[in-house]
């Protein structure tokens, strides 16, 4: 009983042992994270786990005894047989193939077999199968990834580069290399990043390879090509953790800009150019832009210092604000007529100043045409040829002039012998006869031979140069003789004379009758603007190179539209006038190296200007 007792006890615990271990393996074969089944040695399925049949989306008793060649692709099946023919023999086999599911839809696997041993016999086949189809994908997916960034380093016009920063070593160079620098990418690849960089630049990249953002770094260096030029590159480099080790790789980008920065100097230049263009024509031309319908939208300094309006009064208004009434409606239609029609016009113009004085500019022009044709604004440029239309002026006087003293030369020749004659018979008729009615006549007849003798006085001076002492004088004297002289007139014409000296004044060389008959014209002329009496002012001034007169006289004064003509040839606004007066006296001043201006408005009196240089500067002249 007690050995008996004994074999009992022996096997309850062998079966517990057995138990245990079936526990395992049905937890194994239970909660295995893959497919497991068990095939008999004829291939027919005799248990599949719970994983087994959520995959096959099957009934577990539709699967149970169902060869496994039914669930094979057809294309596999002799592989998959002889993996189970070995397994049968005791082997181990695995592989790779192709399952079908419930829907007979294809998906890849991984399939273990392992053959079930038991009493040391084989008595079946466990299979162990692994889904790979995420797996495939996720390769597939690696692998097409890998083909788009090859393709796109390998056909890329920018330069890639990994670079091993711990080591400063280019690990890879793509094929653009070749294309841009000019090496093929083997020359870099194993070489450090500093290989072809320029010495200036050198800092620039190892401060590069030190920093560890994450951010992409934009920096410009220059890199020397196969033929000895350098190219200028635009990187982007990203750092990015590498291998197992941790170390850091730099992927850089590079962009060659080398034509953009040729083009940014250019532009630079360009610009540089057209600013000193402004600067020019700013310093030269008054410049002002309008828009389509004719109204100023910008004005130059200059424009705004000759014409005296400010910017703010221009801005908005036409240029007509500008204009001086001496051209007709016509050459203003013919111009906006060009200028319309996109041609650039040319022409000179006289406008007048925000203070009524005149001036001339050449004027151009230039319309700025939009992509249909059509002007959309219109830059003018005009320069301010005032004092060349006065030399033009003073040149067409010169040209009269010349003329009348062709015409002098002939006629005072002509006329003096017949008119001394005249005169002596004329005197001799007024000793003759006593009638008071016949004297009378012979006064008149012999004021005007007087008249007729001054013109042909006057001729003479024009038909030639006079030879001419020129002495040092002392003004204020000469002044004061004038005055004595013209004293009588004054008074008769009830005109007061007062004269002023402002400085000291210098003594000057002149010819002395001359400046005489400067002062006499001028003087006669306030007198006889002024037959109801009034006051005219003779003032004197100094300074180092000139002495200057004023005479003012306080009369009705001069009309604008006949103040530009005064001593124009046969010009006058005097009765018995010939217009040679204020010519001769210009003439005499301008030989005295001297300018003569007048100045007037009418209901304001009249300013005759004369300067003439002091003894010491008409010598050094």
């Amino acid at each position: 009983m007690v050995n008996h007792s004994d074999t009992i006890v022996i096997g309850k615990h062998e079966y517990n042992q057995l138990y245990r271990q079936y526990q395992k393996f049905e937890s194994l074969f239970v909660h295995y994270p893959g497919v497991m089944y068990s095939l008999d040695l004829k291939g027919h399925v005799t248990d599949l786990n719970e994983f087994g049949h959520k995959l096959s989306k099957v009934k577990r008793e539709d699967v149970i005894s169902k060869h496994y060649s039914r669930f094979i692709l057809q294309t596999e099946k002799e592989r998959v047989s002889k993996s189970f023919q070995l397994t049968t023999e005791g082997h181990v086999t695995h592989l790779q193939t192709t399952f079908l599911n419930y829907e007979g839809v294809p998906f890849d696997v991984e399939l273990v077999n392992i053959p079930i041993y038991i009493e040391s016999k084989i008595e079946g086949v466990f299979s162990l199968v692994r889904d790979l189809t995420d797996e495939r994908q996720n390769e597939l997916a690696l692998r097409e990834s890998q083909e788009k960034y090859r393709l796109i380093a390998e056909h890329t016009s920018e330069l890639i580069s990994l670079v091993n920063v711990e080591r400063d070593l280019v690990t890879y160079a793509s094929p653009s290399h070749q294309n841009i620098l000019g090496y093929p990418p083997d020359y870099y690849t194993g070489s450090s990043i500093m290989l072809d960089v320029h010495p200036d630049d050198e800092k620039l990249v190892a401060n590069l390879l030190q920093k560890t953002s994450s951010y992409p770094q934009v920096v410009e260096f220059r890199r020397k090509h196969a033929n000895g030029t350098w190219i200028t590159l635009e990187d982007r480099a990203t750092v990015i953790p590498f291998g197992v080790h941790g170390e850091r790789m730099l992927v850089v980008v590079s962009r060659d800009i080398t034509e953009k920065k040729r083009a940014e100097r250019e532009l630079q230049n360009t610009l540089k150019q057209l600013k000193d263009l402004k600067y020019a024509l700013d310093e030269s031309a008054l410049v002002s832009v309008t828009d389509e319908e004719g109204k100023i939208t910008s004005v130059n300094d200059k424009f705004c210092e000759i014409t005296g309006y400010t910017k703010e009064e221009l801005l908005g208004r036409d240029h007509l604000i500008l204009d001086s009434g001496y051209h007709p409606p016509s050459f203003f239609d013919d111009m906006r007529s060009t200028i319309h029609s996109g041609d650039v016009w040319k022409g000179e113009i006289s406008n007048i100043t925000k203070d009524g004085k005149d001036f001339w500019v050449d004027t151009t022009i230039v319309p700025f045409l939009n992509e249909g044709g059509v002007p959309y604004q219109y830059v003018y440029i005009r320069k301010d040829i005032t004092d060349r239309k006065q030399a033009e002026e003073l040149l067409r006087t010169s040209d009269k002039l010349s003329v009348i003293g062709e015409l002098a030369a002939g006629v005072a020749h002509e006329i003096r012998n017949p008119l001394t004659s005249l005169k002596g018979f004329t005197q001799i008729l007024k000793s003759r006869h006593t009638d008071e009615n016949d004297q009378e006549f012979i006064e008149i007849m012999l004021s005007e031979l007087d008249r007729i003798n001054m013109i042909v006085n006057e001729f003479m001076v024009l038909a030639r140069p006079q030879a001419v002492t020129y002495e040092v004088t002392n003004i204020q004297d000469l002044i004061a003789n004038v005055c004595t002289l013209i004293e009588t007139q004054a008074i008769l014409n009830n005109v007061q004379i007062y004269t002023r000296v402002i400085h000291d004044l210098r003594e000057i060389t002149c010819s002395e009758n001359q400046i005489k008959q400067v002062l006499i014209n001028i003087i006669k002329n306030g007198i006889e603007a002024m037959p109801d009496g009034g006051e005219i002012t003779i003032s004197l001034y100094s300074t180092n190179d000139e002495v200057m007169i004023e005479i003012r006289d306080n009369g009705p004064g001069i009309p604008e539209h006949q103040l530009s003509h005064l001593g124009e040839p046969f010009y006058t606004t005097k009765k018995k006038g010939n217009g040679l007066g204020l010519m001769i006296c210009r003439r005499i001043v301008q030989n005295h190296q001297g300018t003569f201006s007048i100045d007037s408005k009418e209901g304001s009196g009249t300013l005759v200007t004369i300067t003439l240089p002091n003894e010491k500067k008409f010598r050094e002249r």
